[in-house]
C-alpha cells in the first residue's frame, strides 16, 4: 500500500518570549507623556510658591506700615513727626528677597476723629504682569 507522506511546514510557530518594537514605542510614549505631565505640574507648584511668597511679602510690608503709623499715634499718622520718625509716609519702594514692592499710603480723614488709612502695595512678576494687594484700617482718636 502506497502510503503518502505530509511534507513538513516551511517554518515551524514557535513561541517565543519577549517585546516587540511596537509595543516598546507605546510603552515610550505614554512615560514621555507622564513625564510630561508631572514637568508641568511641577512648573505650575513653583510659580505658585513664588506668587504666594510675594503675596506674603507684600501683606508683611503693609502691616508693617500699619504698625509704624499706630506707634507715631493718631495725630502724626502719615506724617513725619517733628524731631521723629515714621518710615511709612506717602509712597517708598521697599526690595526683599530680590523683589521690589512699591509701597503708597492714603489717608482719608474725611470722617472728624477718624482716620482710614489705606495701603497698597504692588510688585511685578515679570511675564505674570503686575500684582498688587490693599489693606486698610481705621484709627480714631483717642
Amino acid at each position: 500500500m502506497w502510503m503518502r507522506t505530509v511534507p513538513p511546514p516551511p517554518f515551524r510557530i514557535r513561541k517565543e518570549a519577549g517585546f516587540t518594537l511596537i509595543e516598546i514605542f507605546i510603552a515610550m510614549v505614554l512615560l514621555a507623556i507622564g513625564l510630561l505631565g508631572t514637568a508641568a505640574l511641577t512648573t505650575g507648584v513653583v510659580r505658585g510658591n513664588v506668587q504666594s511668597r510675594n503675596l506674603t511679602t507684600a501683606t508683611a510690608i503693609a502691616q508693617t506700615c500699619f504698625e509704624e503709623n499706630r506707634r507715631v499715634g493718631y495725630a502724626n499718622a502719615g506724617t513725619v513727626p517733628a524731631g521723629g520718625t515714621n518710615d511709612c509716609s506717602g509712597s517708598s519702594t521697599v526690595t526683599l528677597g530680590g523683589v521690589s514692592f512699591t509701597r503708597v499710603l492714603a489717608i482719608d480723614a474725611s470722617v472728624s476723629n477718624i482716620k482710614t488709612l489705606t495701603v497698597t502695595v504692588s510688585w511685578s512678576e515679570g511675564a505674570i504682569g503686575t500684582k498688587s494687594i490693599t489693606l486698610k484700617t481705621v484709627m480714631a482718636a483717642s
